[in-house]
């Protein structure tokens, strides 16, 4: 008999705990408080002896029937009084009940501390998995609403579970929860990301695109993070430390493999503004966390806050690589006339040096596996690049001499790879720097070199095999 083991509400709303239950807004007395414990508790015995009784040889079907209605009123007691607890919290008056169906019919509350008393009471739950919802927050809000949540801003509810999650978990407890990629890195999941950090003391995340495959069935194509923790007493290090991989993108056919061959990479969120990086291995954690940690400023300082004729382009979507350039490609329409692109933005450089450094860092494996690290794996936006750890200015003068013979090599070879797109009639040109990877690893050699990180080489270009699966020669 499942009926009392498939228990069904709604996660995010009623109280988890009597302590909850003790900060309503009701302000309910001790004595009253201390009732509903003991019936919680008489609740939860009547479920175990109702369950022993299902193995029990013997046992008249009277008797089974009638423990079993015992218990189901004992429940739904105990849920209706803490429903009208609840409701005044949301402004319900007493005594209005029709008020009281409305709102007991849209938030459906769920009181964790009743439903599974026994659980909550030695402390929670030992494991908790799942695929949270993916919805809107301002969809929802017009149901219900939630209260108390540290994460009650962010735009997806999906948050909102992580984080009752974390509470309905016992100390030496383990979550794992598929959510969506932004849980890495938007902003508006801050105070999410920061909780998992704060409240679970081993952190992992693993991310996947969704081109060529990606984890759900083809007709849903979402980029994900796995998330999986571990809640410790153990006291935490002066440096909180998380672990994470690589963006992976795969083919279906490494289905069977994917998960066995993980490869996790420690990191520090602090060094990453609480974001959740994707790295491929120590030696690219520890360049970019040195860059991070070195105070040189980011490419943003290089760019002008108003227009000037020192202009770069910017392609705002990617997948194998990232495009700047001076001039755009062309872009014709139906009847083979130049019409303006639509999906390039524009950055203003304080002068033309600054421009080509940036051209040529923009353009090579180096940001885009830093795209890769901290983007969405579609859209390129002004923080994809402004947010790269190295001052333009602070570049040996020697290094900056050699980088500067590099743009016209490479401005030569992207208008020999332009290559057009047909949509909805129009021919869109990009410039495949795919094909132009010989004169971009050279400046990318020397930035390397400039700042540092030269011996996250092999790692830079591990990832950009891992990201391009496109043979473009």
């Amino acid at each position: 008999d499942i009926d009392f083991n498939v228990r069904a509400g709604n996660t995010l709303v009623g109280f988890t705990s009597l302590e909850e239950v003790t900060l309503s807004a009701n302000m309910l007395e001790k004595d009253l408080l201390k009732q509903i414990e003991e019936r919680a508790e008489i609740a939860d015995r009547a479920f175990d002896q109702f369950r022993a009784m299902q193995t029990e040889h013997g046992m008249e079907a009277g008797a089974h029937a009638d423990a079993k209605q015992e218990l189901r009123r004992r429940l739904d007691e105990l849920r209706g009084e803490l429903d009208e607890y609840l409701a005044g919290d949301y402004g319900v008056k007493s005594g209005n009940r029709s008020a009281f169906r409305k709102w007991r019919e849209s938030h459906q509350p769920f009181h964790w501390f009743v439903e599974f008393h026994g659980i909550m009471n030695s402390g929670g739950f030992d494991v908790i998995i799942g695929n949270p919802p993916y919805v809107s927050a301002g969809k929802v809000r017009k149901s219900y609403a939630v209260k108390n949540m540290v994460s009650g801003a962010c735009p997806d509810i999906y948050a909102w579970i992580l984080e009752r999650c974390s509470g309905l978990l016992k100390v030496g407890g383990r979550t794992g929860m598929i959510t969506p990629l932004s849980l890495g890195f938007s902003s508006g999941f801050d105070s999410i990301r920061r909780l998992l950090f704060s409240r679970y003391h081993h952190n992992w995340f693993s991310s996947f695109g969704r081109i060529p495959s990606a984890l759900f069935s083809f007709d849903v194509r979402v980029r994900n993070t796995i998330h999986i923790a571990l809640k410790s007493a153990a006291r935490r290090p002066a440096i909180a430390r998380a672990h994470t991989t690589r963006l992976h993108r795969w083919y279906d056919a490494a289905r069977p493999m994917l998960f066995s061959a993980l490869e996790y990479t420690a990191f520090d969120p602090a060094l990453w503004g609480h974001r959740i990086p994707k790295l491929n291995g120590a030696a690219l954690a520890n360049g970019f966390e040195r860059l991070l940690e070195g105070n040189i400023g980011p490419l943003d300082a290089m760019i002008s806050s108003t227009p000037t004729s020192h202009v770069l382009h910017f392609k705002q979507t990617a997948y194998n690589w990232l495009n700047f350039c001076r001039e755009l490609p062309p872009c014709f329409d139906s009847k083979e006339r130049r019409i303006p692109h639509t999906q390039f933005g524009t950055v203003h450089f304080r002068n033309s040096r600054m421009r080509q450094l940036a051209m040529l860092l923009g353009n090579g494996k180096l940001l885009l596996v830093f795209w890769a690290t901290v983007g969405d794996d579609f859209h390129v936006t002004r923080s994809n690049f402004t947010e790269f750890p190295l001052g333009l200015e602070q570049l040996p003068e020697t290094i900056v001499a050699d980088l500067l013979r590099v743009p016209p090599r490479l401005e030569s070879a992207m208008e020999k790879a332009v290559q057009f797109k047909q949509n909805a009639g129009k021919r869109i040109g990009n410039y495949n720097l795919g094909k132009c990877r010989s004169v971009t690893d050279v400046s990318d050699r020397l930035f390397c070199e400039a700042t540092g990180i030269g011996d996250a080489w092999e790692d830079i270009e591990l990832y950009y095999a891992q990201l391009v699966r496109t043979d473009f020669d």
